[in-house]
Formats: C-alpha cells, structure tokens, sequence
C-alpha cells in the first residue's frame, strides 16, 4: 500500500498509480553539483478531497488566501510555494521533502494533478528562491562607529557571530602605510552567521561540525562596499547634517529661541536657516517640527514648514490658548530635488506678543525613505547600520554554494528530523562508514557496464576565484593568466581536452607586507599608476571571504581622523584578516592553491596546506585514479533499502568495495529493479 502526505494531510492517489524516484548526493557525473531525491512527475486525479487540498486550483476564474505562518493547503494553498511532501509503502518511508505543483489539465471534466517532489535539499533550495545577502536582518549588529568599537571587535576574531573590524587597505587611507585614517576600518560580518541566517529565513536547520570549528568560526565576509554608510532610513539629525547632502546658510540647530517680540502685521519670521539639498537625486523626507510656548496674544498664531519660499504645511497656536502654555506639531512627508530649499517659519497679525521655540526632540528630524536617496558615509559617533552596509545584488543559493564548493560539502538530509540538514565535507564523509554487501541484489541476467573514469573525465578542472578590478587582483591576472587563489588540477587523461570548472562567487585577496612595516594586510583599491600610496582609490568590490585573527606586538601606529593628522588612539594590535589563517605562520589558506606570487616574505610555516589539498584533492585523486571503475548494473532493492539510504554506506559487490553513485528510477509503487551506478573505492584509508 503506498500513500502520499501533503503538508500532512493525505492525498487520494488513482489505482494505477506509479511514481519513480532517483537518489543522489553527489553525481560523479556532474562534477561540483551537490544533488537531491528527486521524482518524476506524478499524476493525482481531481477528487473532492484533493480539489480541497489544493484550493480549487483549477478554478482560473478563483483565487486563495495565503498566510505564510499556516500550512500551504485549502483555501492558503499557495502553488509558488513548496509544500512538504511524504510517500510510504507499507508504512515505510521512500521519500521526503517538498512537492511542486507543476500543471492542472482539465478534459472532458476530468482534473489532474502533474506534481514534482524533491528532497529536502530542493526545498531548501526553493525557499531560498531569489532572495538576497541584503534581504537578511543583521540589525542586531548595529554599532556606533567608534575606536572603541573597532579595537575591541579584534578580541572576537573567532567567534562567529557580531562585527569584527580588520585592517584592510582600501586605498586612500594611509599614505605612508603605517598609521591609518579610521576610514580603513570597515565591519565585516562572519559567515557563519550568514549561513545561520540563510538557514533561519529558509525555516530549516542544519548540523555541522566543521561550522563550529574555531578555523571556519573565524572565517568572515568584509566589507565590499568603497565606504562605511549609516543608515538611510535612521533619522539625519539638524544638529549634524552631512555636508554632501544638506548645506545651510547658518550654522545647523537642535533648538531655535525666537525672541519675545510684537510681530508687525502679517510678518513671516524664520529660524534663520535655510537647508538646501546638495544630494544629485531626487530625495524623499520626512520632517518633524514642534512649536511650544507660552502664548500672550490675542491672535491667532500660525507657523509652517516652506518650500521653495512656498507654504506646504502649517499649524496654529489658537488665540483661545492666550495666556496659557501650547504645543503643536508638524510631521510632513515631501521630496527635494538638487538645489531644492526649505526652511521652517512663523506668522501672525500685529499686536501678538508671543514667545516660542522650534524644537527637534526624539523621532523629529529629517528621515531619508527613499530607495533612490543617497547612503551617508558614516563618521565617527554615527550609527553603522549593519544591513546598509550588506553586500548588494548576491543571491543567498549562490553564497550556499560557493560555502559548499570551497569545503566540498556533502548535504543530505536527516531521516528523523524534518527541516534538518546534515553536512559534512567529503573528507569526513566516509570517516568509519558502515558497509553492506548487494551481491545477491545484481540482476547478472542484465548486462552489468563498467566505464574507466578517464571516459567521464575531463583534461583539466579548475578551481576558480572570482576575477576582480582591484589593484593587485588585476596585476596578478595580468602576469599569470589566472586568478589569485586559483588552482588547475591536470588529469592526465590524454583523450579529453575539456575543461571542468569549480567557480565561487568569492574573489581572491592579494596579502602585502611592506618593507619596513611588520603588518600583513589585504588590499582592496584601485591604483592610478604603480606609485605606493599615490592615486589609489576606494572601490565597490567582489564580495570576499578570509579568516581573521588578532595580531598583537606590532610596532606602535595611529588611527588617525579624517584630517589624516588628529590622532584617535595608538594600537600595538591590529585586526588581521587575509587568505592564511595567520600572516606571520600560516597553517592553512582559505584559497584553492598556492599563488604563484606573494606580495610579502612568510617567516615561517606551510602555504600549501589549503582548500584543494585538504577538501579536494583526495576525491580528486579518487575520481582520476587509473584503476577508478563506474559500475552501472541492475540492482532490485527494496523499500527497507530505501529507507535506511545512507550514501555513506560502501556497498560490496564480489568482494569488491564501491561507493553509491546514483539510484535512478526506484518503483515507489512496487518492488521491481532500477538501475544503480557504483564507484570502485581506491582510497585504502576508508
């Protein structure tokens, strides 16, 4: 008896009913793809109780509610979204994870249902959908920029979680590289709270060891943007306008006193301060004034917010108020194109005698809610506005990926637990694997095909950092013809010219040492010429990853302020991060290979102890082995087989010890064979 759940509830499934399910976790044949279970399409017919399940959505001329916090059926069915999905036979179960409604088709009356399922994997994959790094809430890492700040965040440089600060050369920052303009310092974020994030906003959970090791802990992603920005939607204070958006005939207020005077009549008086937009975009704001007093007229007074010389909003201190206290309050949404103007001002007839204040107090000020509005580089005492300050237009799968690229991950899901992903990289994989012998499961009276691996192989796989423009990024391309944290592996395999490529969505950062100067740093700048310090600029960057380390000992330096001259505070530590784990001893690199150059002379330690040689190359060498087989024969498994899949497990087949490859087209409905690809181990560690 085989039944099919959908978001719990069960479906009505015809008596012919047959679906076949292939299972993989890293297809051999597809190099640096990560895979899934995955079914065939099914077909489930137009019942009450299914029309029901999926909201009448055959119904075109309808439509459903959709609550994201209930479950995705009946009236809250939602066909862009992935709704969970078990199939049993015989209270066994042969598969998990999320079902897509494909296409309703309608004949003659009858209604079908063409649904896909696919493991937990691709439903965390689906719930990632399009959304982006930015799209994340790092909030709760909102922080004053401040030395303080910055100094302290080296004390957590493996903590895996809040902002770290590292020395970064942006370019323009330190002339002589020696002390810095603050400016250098920019927050930098942990991926592992990315990854955490990513996972949270998906409504799934993970385990993992390698993720809370203190090496990956360490691990973050800097900042990629060419400045540090304050929040565009937090309030720009009147106190302390930026100059390159606001600029005023007066020095700025928190609070304006208008003398106690007899206004003539009809007289418009302002607070003397005229702001205009200096931005290039059209900007969008909100402004708050309040007008408290004590009133001593007999007229009414009105004062109102002006743009362009011209009243937009006003409010009144009636002359019912006379001789008593008021307060009254103008909040006002409007918009100021470059060179606009507005001021704040009040009228009355002759004879009030009266006596007022225009104050900015909590929640009044000029509120930036514009998506076109201009960020604010942040200063000194301002709001670091974390999710500002994020990486743009990156799609969260695309990070997941890169993540699982660089270590080799393996993904899969928990049998027992829903929602949950287990990962580990291929190394640990098949660390103390159980085994099980198929022998009698191989159909001989089939043909039984075995493929050398040099037939599926490719000449040369690549390794790839992402290309960039930055100074050094584009020197090294330029001398070597390959990117800076690259690697090419050299199959040897004589009959294949292709090439296969690992690429990230993460760039390489070049490490300098310069003479003189005991800090290492990453450079991330544009260089006019190839003058040290001269014509060197802040950029918009690929986004990087890099492990973090506080160095201390070093020889005394500034951070300095903006002047390049006020000293903020001496350091004899400083926040590294770069491709080694440490600049002075590397003992591992977070790049594929060795670089064919580095920009600085290693004291002492290993360089080539990184991502290839230590997640990759034992696969590598599995995979491109002389003696490697595919054996692709015809197995008849059963459903306790399915149910306790572990592709970690090694299957013997006559005595010889293979891999799980790929089972393609189970019969869920029945018993029958399907095809199986097994890979002859040849690592003796196993």
């Amino acid at each position: 008896m085989i039944e099919l759940f959908i978001e719990g509830q069960p479906v009505d499934i015809s008596d012919n009913f047959s679906t076949l399910i292939s299972y993989a976790i890293d297809d051999i044949r597809e190099f640096g793809t990560k895979n899934s279970s995955v079914s065939k399409t099914i077909i489930l017919p137009g019942t009450k109780r299914n029309n029901k399940l999926f909201g009448n959505i055959f119904d075109v001329s309808g439509s459903n509610d959709y609550d994201p916090s209930l479950p995705n059926h009946g009236i809250n069915f939602n066909a862009a979204v992935a709704a969970s999905a078990y199939l049993f036979q015989d209270n066994i179960q042969v598969m998990k994870g999320v079902m897509q409604m494909m296409e309703i088709v309608t004949d003659n009356g009858f209604i079908e249902y063409e649904v896909f399922i696919t493991g937990e994997l691709g439903g965390f994959a689906a719930k990632m959908g399009n959304k982006k790094l930015e799209d994340l809430d790092f909030s709760a890492n909102n922080h004053t920029y401040s030395i303080a700040n910055i100094v302290n965040s080296w004390n957590d440089a493996s903590n895996g979680s809040g902002y770290y600060y590292p020395l970064i050369d942006y370019g323009n920052a330190s002339p002589a590289k020696h002390n810095w303009i603050f400016k250098t310092f920019r927050p930098a974020l942990f991926a592992k709270e990315y990854i955490d994030k990513i996972f949270s906003m998906a409504e799934y959970t993970y385990s993992c060891a390698l993720f809370d090791t203190n090496r990956f802990k360490s691990a973050i992603i800097p900042s990629n943007l060419k400045a540090v920005f304050t929040s565009s939607q937090d309030l720009i204070r009147v106190s302390n306008p930026d100059p390159a958006i606001f600029a005023s005939t007066s020095t700025p207020f928190d609070q304006v006193d208008f003398l106690t005077q007899q206004l003539a009549a009809a007289v418009t008086t302002s607070d003397g301060i005229t702001y205009t937009y200096g931005g290039s975009q059209t900007l969008q704001v909100q402004i708050q004034a309040i007008l408290y007093g004590t009133y001593r007229g007999s007229t009414d007074y009105v004062f109102g917010i002006y743009k362009n010389g011209t009243l937009i909003a006003s409010d009144s201190a009636p002359a019912s108020l006379s001789g008593s206290s008021f307060y009254k309050t103008i909040s006002l949404d409007f918009t100021l194109a470059p060179s606009d103007y507005f001021y704040i001002a009040g009228q009355a007839n002759s004879g009030v005698d009266i006596n007022y204040e225009l104050v900015y107090s909590a929640g009044a000020g000029f509120t930036l809610i514009s998506s076109t509005a201009e960020l604010i580089e942040a200063g000194i005492g301002d709001e670091v506005d974390m999710n500002v300050n994020l990486p743009k237009n990156y799609l969260q799968k695309d990070f997941i990926s890169s993540i699982v690229k660089l270590f080799n991950l393996y993904i899969f899901e928990d049998p027992l637990n829903d929602k949950v992903l287990q990962i580990k990289p291929f190394v640990d994989f098949y660390s103390g694997a159980a085994s099980v012998d198929w022998s009698l499961k191989l159909d001989r009276s089939k043909p039984i095909r075995i493929k050398p691996m040099s037939e599926l192989n490719a000449r040369y796989y690549e390794f790839n950092f992402k290309d960039d423009s930055d100074y050094y990024n584009d020197l090294y391309k330029k001398r070597y013809n390959q990117s800076y944290g690259s690697l090419t592996y050299d199959s040897e395999y004589e009959f294949a010219k292709e090439v296969e490529k690992v690429e990230l969505i993460f760039a390489g950062t070049v490490l300098i040492g310069y003479s003189g100067e005991d800090k290492v740093y990453s450079t991330i700048f544009k260089r006019s010429g190839d003058t040290v310090g001269a014509g060197e600029e802040s950029i918009d960057s690929n986004i990087r990853i890099l492990l973090a380390k506080k160095i201390t000992g070093v020889t005394s330096y500034n951070i300095l302020a903006a002047d390049g001259v006020t000293n903020l505070g001496s350091q004899t530590a400083y926040g590294y991060a770069g491709h080694f784990d440490n600049p002075d001893a590397p003992s591992n690199d977070i790049q594929f290979g060795v670089p064919r150059e580095l920009f600085y002379e290693v004291p002492t330690g290993s360089i080539n102890v990184n991502q290839f040689n230590v997640y990759w190359s034992s696969y590598m060498a599995e995979i491109t082995d002389k003696d490697s087989r595919l054996l692709t024969g015809t197995f008849k498994l059963n459903y306790q087989d399915i149910f306790g899949l572990d592709f970690s497990t090694f299957i013997y087949v006559d005595g010889v010890k293979f891999r799980l490859n790929k089972i393609k087209d189970f019969n869920a409905t029945n018993e029958d064979t399907c095809e199986v690809e097994l890979l002859k181990i040849i690592n003796s560690e196993y």
